[in-house]
């Protein structure tokens, strides 16, 4: 069976073209078509499950398999390319194959044997269809010029992330998840973004309240939603240069991204005969018409609904593999598929949104909806009740409850009018336990509701020398699709939360601290007194009068504010992408520290008068500001209200509009010091 699975391997690499495949059919032999994240928990699954059978995993795209569903995140730079790898094992595998860059063309259900697009065949015991969807562009004039762009893989998110760059007006058409997430990553200081919402917010499934706020979200970011509108046209030359809206408005666009859903990929089923609707049709076991040939994930059709969120995708893939590993006896005992959950959980920037369970307001008598809003800090909380149950909620904005509302809500628990009470007024069910750590829950408490993996079964993994965030995500597949669930994982290994901390932000929380100490003292304390008795003051009087010294303090000053502009050449000067921004933010707040210091040095707690008090107040109010801003940034992953991120980018403003005002004044102040 090994040399089976090597030859395999070997003729991947070496790209053989000499016919089909041979495979050793005293052992079975299942094939999993489509290398996304639910075609790799199929092929993982069937290793788990089964003994001796080879497990092939065919993809179409170049390169490893990765995460799609986290591309958003990378496109936002929370994450870096390595971070989105999705292998099926971290080390070779003996019943493993996988083959990439291979794009099958035909399946032969006759004799068991897949094609691809050289000819070359594959035979199998059992098929997986894991193919996925395609994105649905919209049939209007002028889409298929240049920079018009569907985000659907990782190659489209890098194309993004260049356009990003160069862009002066980018429109993002389709306000789902997707279209939300990738406004909010594509806005910079330095762009427009406009995002045509024509049937509202997340497909219409949020309250007039609840879009109103994640509305405020958006435009928190500057990012400019057009509810109602609809792309009519697209014009331009070779790239798209304008387009034109159902309402006769033009918009001036160098970029167009479209966001306006999927449809599944089912051309290989409807090729060789499969039954198709909108997706292939399947059973509750995921067995297409074909009983050799199952079908899962986006492009599955079940009971008349598709499913196009990675979450259903991952508990077809479990109920598939164990039934395509199963003996006739044990598959009759398994559970078949009900249907799942359509959850959503984004998060736009740094402000979480979520949709979960029923959250259709029908005309049940029973169903009731209770909302908590809190404007200055951006909250909105929805719950929807039916007997006395939790059936659903919606939230916009940060709630240290979420992940005891979802698993009330998964277990139908019951909530009484106290809590409900409780909620109205201050927005929590569960007021005397909400500070509750991970730690205080019960294991049965689920924390990675995407692969249902549990407090105990993490914490056993810990037990078992999984202390790295990274090793708990291989041993448990926890955090490995949505990724929201690691900041949990973080807190049961007692370290910083992933993805949402800045780098360094310890760093510049301590320095943009020490910073305003400064700048406190030199305002408003007295300028300390020189004596001549003391030994020490006359290395003071050398630093504070000398005019050796005040000119090389001066000049160190000089080039130390020459050097804080770095950070704002790496943000806005395309060509210098060297380093994560991040580490130039840290180095920007250790430059600007360091002025201070030099700044004491030169002036010796004195403000001065006339232009020199100007000039010391100015740089007191740039660094002030600067430090406040540092402090935002570096706790911004704690303070997710819309209001504070507004505070910030104020104050932002107002140390971008000083610092214009500072060279100014330092050429004034050089020029008076050598005129007289």
């Amino acid at each position: 069976m090994t040399e089976t699975v090597s030859g395999l391997c070997e003729s991947q690499k070496q790209e053989n073209t000499t016919g089909a495949h041979t495979s050793d059919l005293s052992y079975p032999t299942f094939v999993v078509v489509g290398a996304g994240p639910v075609g790799v928990r199929c092929a993982q699954r069937l290793l788990d499950y089964s003994s001796d059978a080879q497990v092939v995993l065919v993809g179409d795209e170049e390169g490893e398999p990765y995460n799609r569903v986290r591309l958003s995140q990378y496109l936002a730079d929370h994450l870096e390319q390595s971070e989105l790898n999705n292998p099926v094992t971290h080390a070779p595998h003996p019943r493993l194959a996988e083959f990439h860059n291979r794009k099958i063309f035909e399946i032969d259900r006759q004799n068991k044997r897949i094609i691809d697009d050289q000819g070359q065949q594959l035979p199998y015991t059992k098929l997986i269809l894991a193919t996925g969807s395609i994105a649905a562009r919209p049939e209007i004039p002028g889409v298929h010029l240049d920079n018009i762009i569907s985000f659907r893989s990782l190659e489209d998110a890098q194309t993004l992330i260049e356009l990003r760059q160069t862009a002066n007006t980018i429109v993002i058409v389709g306000a789902g998840a997707l279209g939300l997430e990738t406004a909010a990553a594509l806005k910079t200081s330095n762009n427009r973004v406009v995002l045509l919402a024509r049937g509202g917010l997340l497909g219409n499934r949020l309250s007039d309240t609840a879009e109103s706020y994640l509305s405020a979200a958006l435009s928190a970011l500057q990012v400019e939603v057009l509810a109602g509108a609809q792309l009519e046209k697209c014009f331009g030359k070779d790239a798209v240069e304008r387009i034109a809206l159902s309402s006769g408005e033009t918009i001036d666009a160098d970029g167009v991204v479209l966001c306006t859903g999927i449809k599944p990929e089912t051309t290989l089923a409807e090729k060789c005969g499969l039954d198709t609707q909108r997706g292939v049709l399947v059973s509750p076991y995921l067995l297409t018409s074909d009983p050799d040939i199952y079908a899962v994930g986006e492009c599955a059709e079940y009971n008349e609904q598709l499913y196009q969120l990675v979450r259903p995708g991952f508990e077809q893939a479990e109920i598939c593999s164990r039934h395509v590993c199963a003996t006739t006896d044990q598959a009759r005992a398994l559970p078949p598929y009900q249907g799942s959950s359509n959850d959503i959980q984004l998060k736009i920037s740094h402000i979480p949104c979520f949709l979960i369970g029923s959250t259709n307001s029908s005309n049940d008598p029973n169903l009731r909806v209770l909302t908590f809003e809190n404007r200055f800090r951006g909250l909105c909380r929805e719950l929807y009740v039916c007997n006395g149950k939790l059936i659903g909620a919606v939230v916009v904005g940060a709630w240290e409850e979420s992940h005891s509302l979802k698993q009330a809500i998964a277990d139908g628990a019951d909530v009484s009018e106290r809590q409900l009470e409780s909620f109205c007024e201050q927005g929590n069910l569960w007021q005397e336990t909400r500070e509750q750590t991970l730690k205080q829950q019960p294991d049965s408490y689920l924390v990675c509701q995407c692969n249902g993996v549990s407090k105990g079964e993490l914490c056993t993994a810990i037990a078992g020398g999984k202390r790295k965030l990274q090793d708990l995500e291989i041993e448990t597949n926890a955090g490995s699709a949505c990724g929201s669930c690691r900041p949990l994982m973080a807190e049961l290994l007692d370290i910083p939360a992933p993805n949402l901390v800045m780098r360094h932000a310890r760093g510049i929380l301590v320095i943009s601290i020490l910073s305003l100490v400064l700048i406190a003292i030199a305002a408003f304390s007295p300028p300390p007194p020189v004596s001549d008795s003391v030994q020490v003051s006359w290395y003071l009087k050398k630093l504070w009068y000398d005019n050796f010294w005040k000119q090389v303090s001066g000049y160190t000053l000089l080039a130390l504010c020459v050097m804080t502009a770095s950070l704002s050449l790496r943000k806005r000067w395309q060509k210098i992408k060297a380093g994560h921004l991040d580490h130039w933010r840290y180095i920007h707040s250790l430059i600007g520290f360091a002025a201070l210091l030099v700044l004491v040095v030169h002036t010796g707690f004195r403000l001065g008068e006339n232009l020199n008090l100007a000039l010391m107040l100015v740089f007191l109010a740039a660094t002030c500001t600067g430090s406040l801003v540092g402090v935002f940034m570096a706790r911004n992953h704690h303070w997710t209200d819309i209001k504070l991120r507004e505070h910030r980018k104020w104050w932002s403003r107002v140390h971008y509009a000083l610092l214009w005002a500072l060279p100014v004044l330092l050429f004034y102040h050089i020029l008076a010091v050598y005129y007289f």
